[in-house]
């Protein structure tokens, strides 16, 4: 609201309009002058009605942000603001998905020119084309040595994940390419083949799009730099979710009976250890042995394990109700024992090249046990042994369906996910409660039937 200062004859107008990119408030100012023949209490009411239409005037022609450009905002909202309130991966995604998607598109609007209607034809176009992209693969996929992934990786300034997928056969960007080349001292036509890609972008992935746009401008709109924000009322398109597969008890237990036979004891361990307690693969590769309390049978979950531009780090779990403490049943306590008597002879038996992080998972040398590679083991596995082709993540969903099936609350199931409520739990296992209420029918149906 404006503020009215007498002064003298006149009245001081000033309405604040937010804050710059610099953090100074901006203020606009006016000067009133009543006509000489009104008492004081009607020049009052004339610079107060003065003061109402200069502030509209003021936020209607674009408050402050009028000249500013969305690059511009989206550079200073990732340097001072989502720092402050956003995980460090989850910038690194967001960043990626602006520059790939929005810059070029928007990146050099002014912010009143940037409409829904503008963002609507762009969530479209990207639908329908939006995939039109360049990859680079290695040529040899042997010029880097699996031994000089996570060296070459640091070196390059990449997370160490993208290594083991290039190495994999997978494709990397034009700016991860010439990093690769220059840090092997090579040129990128020798070390790599280009790939052209086309088609649209995912419902998913176009709606990633635009959380990431409207968090930029929903902040603007916070600190008073926009009036309002122009992704609210878009219409992105929409999410088609199908039943993801998952294992069903009887292909769990088979599972099971496979890892036995498994040459890796850590492989068999993490494996088992994510299918009976449902933790995150980041949750489970951040277990220390301190987190383990072996009397009590209890694993503590209190962080997760990222990696970000090549450097693992600690952060905190997914949601505050994601550090919890899951009681483990006996076999898998038994199991994780015999694990850290295995690591102990490992470590023995490397001496002075054991890292000794303190980790319960580690790669060869006691470092850090990067989660690309549990996946790709995890696939494999269940490859060649004939089943579904799944990620590590759906073993989580495989708890999840193995205790909803067994009749638990959803209160019970969400704290033992660690979940942020109960509704996010129903949310994302719908259709196992919907098959669960539907066996609970067929039980009465039996029950009392004739």
């Amino acid at each position: 609201m404006a503020s009215v200062t007498k002064r003298g004859d006149t009245f001081r107008i000033m309405v604040s309009l937010g804050y710059g990119l610099d953090g100074k408030q901006i203020r606009k100012t006016t000067t009133f002058t009543p006509p000489k023949s009104v008492t004081g209490g009607k020049a009052k009411k004339l610079a107060e009605a003065y003061a109402h239409d200069f502030e509209k005037k003021c936020r209607g022609v674009s408050d402050l942000g009028e000249n500013m450009r969305f690059h511009e905002l989206a550079e200073w909202y990732y340097r001072e603001i989502a720092p402050n309130v956003v995980r460090g991966i989850t910038i690194y995604n967001q960043q990626l998905l602006i520059k790939l998607y929005a810059l070029d598109e928007f990146g050099h609007l002014k912010l009143k020119d940037i409409s829904t209607a503008r963002l609507d034809e762009l969530w479209n176009r990207l639908k329908r084309n939006g995939g039109h992209r360049e990859y680079y693969a290695l040529i040899d996929t042997g010029s880097i040595p699996i031994g000089a992934r996570r060296e070459t990786a640091k070196a390059v300034g990449v997370q160490e994940s993208l290594m083991y997928r290039l190495t994999s056969g997978g494709r990397v960007n034009l700016a991860s390419a010439e990093k690769i080349a220059a840090a092997l001292e090579k040129k990128v036509k020798e070390l790599f083949y280009l790939e052209s890609e086309k088609g649209g972008l995912s419902a998913a992935t176009v709606n990633r799009v635009k959380t990431a746009v409207s968090a930029i401008f929903n902040t603007a709109v916070r600190k008073g730099m926009m009036e309002k924000n122009p992704c609210a009322n878009t219409t992105p398109p929409k999410i088609e979710y199908t039943k993801k597969p998952f294992l069903d008890a009887s292909q769990c237990k088979r599972l099971l009976d496979i890892l036995d036979e498994q040459d890796s004891p850590q492989l068999k361990t993490a494996i088992t250890v994510l299918l009976y307690t449902g933790l995150r693969s980041g949750e489970l590769l951040a277990l220390r042995w301190d987190d383990m309390d072996f009397a009590k049978a209890t694993i503590s979950v209190n962080k997760t394990l990222t990696l970000l531009h090549g450097e693992y780090s600690f952060t905190p779990p997914k949601t505050k109700s994601s550090e919890r403490m899951v009681k483990a049943p006996p076999e898998v306590m038994t199991l994780l024992k015999t694990h850290k008597v295995w690591q102990s002879e490992r470590r023995l038996a490397l001496g002075g090249a054991w890292e000794n992080s303190g980790q319960v998972f580690t790669n060869e040398k006691g470092g850090f046990y990067n989660r690309t590679t549990l996946n790709q083991q995890f696939k494999r596995l269940l490859k060649k042994n004939g089943l579904p082709d799944l990620h590590i993540h759906d073993l989580r969903h495989a708890n999840a369906s193995l205790l909803i099936n067994a009749g638990l609350p959803a209160k019970v199931v969400s704290e033992h996910l660690g979940h942020h409520n109960t509704q996010t739990t129903l949310n994302t296992y719908a259709h196992t409660f919907d098959e669960t209420k539907a066996k609970a029918a067929e039980v009465i149906s039996l029950a009392l039937g004739k």
